[in-house]
């Protein structure tokens, strides 16, 4: 499929995706189903195999062949597909307008590339995918549908977005998590510097509804590192409230509460077994959906 057309998903771009495509397709009960069976056996779709007769059973399941070979009871069970609904889910607030020191690579337009890249595997996957877009209320929300027409349409979606305004990350993602059906995979791409206890409500909420949560938080060289020098002005670019201070006296302080916040988070999404990754802007979009999908694999 070329998409030459769309910013967020250059036609470059394909060739690299494919190769992510087959990592996430050797993935069970993870990310990205599509292609995958579901673990949940039922009597309807393709057959799976047989299983010893049990009391209760309903004998319109017995395997009448298996029966005159060997003389004993078994049940067919059969396997239903599973397209999975899989949602994009994008902070657009201030905060993810912030350019990296040289001002070449914003944090949304990374974050866009990234969502637009997630939107592109399900589609391949034939998965359905959905978006929602929030800042301090949700401004967008795309049911999850399957098809290259939808693909069109979410890829439309991002070209259209601008971050601005303050954000509410508990409220939000409460309100979509409210949306979404159970056992849906969430992807979701945030800064997370707002983290309450609403926002710890909203991830409880999906886990919940038994739902696949990976959070990637979408940060740059400057929010990592805090490479500034001498005195400089800092601007809050949700309230608009400015600073001026000296770099090097709080570099270390800055850089001690980023390293506890992340790791509060990510001991809370350890806990809920969601995944939570910090990417920098400094990396090739497609490096760092490669070593995720990597690492994934390993794990599962």
């Amino acid at each position: 499929m070329g998409n030459a057309g769309f910013t967020y998903l250059p036609a470059s771009a394909l060739e690299s995706l494919k190769g992510i495509e087959l990592v996430a397709r050797s993935l069970v009960e993870g990310a990205l189903l599509g292609l995958h069976r579901s673990p949940y056996h039922g009597f309807s779709s393709e057959f799976a195999g047989d299983r010893k007769y049990a009391p209760g059973d309903s004998i319109r399941y017995l395997d009448w062949k298996a029966l005159a070979r060997s003389g004993k009871y078994f049940i067919k069970e059969f396997e239903e597909e599973s397209n999975l609904a899989s949602y994009v889910i994008l902070d657009s607030s201030g905060s993810m307008a912030m350019a990296d020191p040289a001002g070449h690579t914003v944090k949304f337009n990374y974050a866009c590339y990234l969502a637009a890249a997630f939107c592109y595997l399900m589609y391949r996957q034939h998965d359905a995918s959905g978006l929602f877009v929030y800042s301090d209320e949700v401004t967008c929300a795309s049911e999850a549908r399957a098809g290259r027409a939808n693909l069109t349409a979410l890829l439309g979606r991002l070209e259209t977005l601008v971050p601005a305004g303050p954000t509410r990350n508990g409220g939000c993602l409460k309100k979509i998590a409210g949306q979404m059906p159970r056992r849906s995979l969430a992807v979701v791409f945030s800064d997370f510097f707002t983290v309450d206890a609403e926002f710890e409500a909203a991830l409880r909420l999906l886990r919940f509804k038994q739902c696949e949560v990976i959070l990637f938080q979408v940060l740059n060289e400057a929010e990592l590192e805090f490479p500034y020098r001498g005195r400089v002005e800092l601007r809050d670019l949700e309230s608009g409230q400015r600073l001026e201070l000296e770099a090097e006296p709080v570099r270390a302080s800055y850089l001690k509460r980023l390293g506890e916040h992340n790791c509060r988070l990510g001991k809370l999404c350890d806990s809920l077994h969601f995944m939570f990754e910090t990417l920098s802007t400094s990396t090739p979009f497609e490096r760092a959906l490669a070593a995720y999908f990597a690492k994934r694999e390993k794990l599962f």
